[in-house]
């Protein structure tokens, strides 16, 4: 992971010394400006969410409202890029409820992870991050149903499908 990965050079001069994937942890203002091409750059295989530094070089509020807009900017230059969802930042303090809001707050938005400060939140957050029980019948029945021949029929069985199919993967990667 590459902290505060804010230019297209900051991982080329990073692998050159070091060729391994980089994992870009966006955590300025510039970063954020800069994620699509950050994304984009070689070796870079997921962007993170450094939210603390990020609202400390902002001044940008905690609320999941003010922090929308960055979230919804590296879910999208990750998707551009064709990289996975990036990793939401960690939550301060050691509320399991607060840890549990802010995943449901991310993932709603996009993210696909979550960094985490306390080893004790881990487990957590992978239960979290899992779909339910409920979730993954959906996912299936979905599958089933639009993977026939000529069933896809209208504009939205194709998102439908696209959900379930990114449900099962993520139920498998937190089995």
């Amino acid at each position: 992971m590459l902290a505060k990965s804010s230019h297209r050079a900051d991982v080329e001069l990073t692998r050159e010394r070091l060729p391994v994937p980089v994992i870009a942890l966006i955590e300025s203002a510039t970063g954020m400006e800069n994620a699509s091409s950050l994304s984009h750059t070689e070796g870079v295989t997921r962007l993170a969410f450094g939210i603390g530094d990020f609202r400390r070089d902002t001044g940008i509020g905690g609320d999941p409202m003010a922090l929308a807009y960055p979230r919804s900017r590296l879910v999208i230059a990750s998707r551009a890029a064709g990289l996975p969802g990036p990793i939401d930042g960690p939550t301060i303090g050691a509320s399991i409820a607060d840890l549990a809001a802010d995943i449901v707050t991310a993932t709603g938005m996009g993210m696909t992870g979550k960094l985490c400060l306390r080893t004790a939140q881990a487990p957590i957050i992978n239960q979290q991050l899992r779909p339910d029980d409920d979730e993954v019948e959906w996912a299936t029945g979905v599958i089933r149903k639009l993977t026939r021949p000529g069933v896809v029929v209208d504009g939205a069985d194709k998102p439908r499908l696209a959900r379930a199919r990114a449900l099962l993967e993520r139920d498998e990667a937190f089995r």
